[in-house]
């Protein structure tokens, strides 16, 4: 269901070392990392320097690159933390607000996290009353 691949999955020792620094930040500390001007200061380099370097290297900003872990995460906490407040689960991806999160999902998935969430819980209903799977599985 869901495409995104991390960076650090593929050839990661061809990225120049600013590059892999920049990935790993952002793949461990997305919750935490307030943007790209925040991880350009921890990496001691200017904002421009990094994104014209990371995007050299793999293709897409920095920027770019810190929604979609974001979003990635947030997909599987939808997935499996149903009950959980969207405020909660924003804040755990990264987001200040609840609003913003919700804008930033649409924009990226094309569905709000609701319409996401029943959505996932619909196919995985329908996955577990398949006759088909059941007879695979009993």
């Amino acid at each position: 269901m869901d495409q995104f691949q991390f960076l650090s999955n593929h050839e990661y020792s061809k990225y120049v070392p600013l590059v892999q620094d920049a990935i790993s930040i952002i793949e461990y500390q997305y919750a935490y990392l307030y943007g790209i001007d925040e991880l350009a200061d921890r990496l001691e380099v200017t904002k421009h320097h990094l994104i014209r370097t990371f995007a050299a290297g793999t293709g897409i900003s920095p920027g770019k690159y810190l929604v979609d872990v974001r979003i990635h995460h947030a997909k599987t906490m939808l997935q499996s933390c149903v009950d959980t407040p969207l405020e909660i689960i924003a804040g755990a991806c990264g987001y200040s607000c609840g609003n913003y999160f919700c804008k930033a999902f649409k924009k990226q998935t094309g569905l709000t996290p609701s319409e996401y969430a029943r959505a996932f819980r619909r196919s995985s209903v329908q996955a577990k009353t398949d006759p088909l799977l059941e007879k695979l599985y009993l």
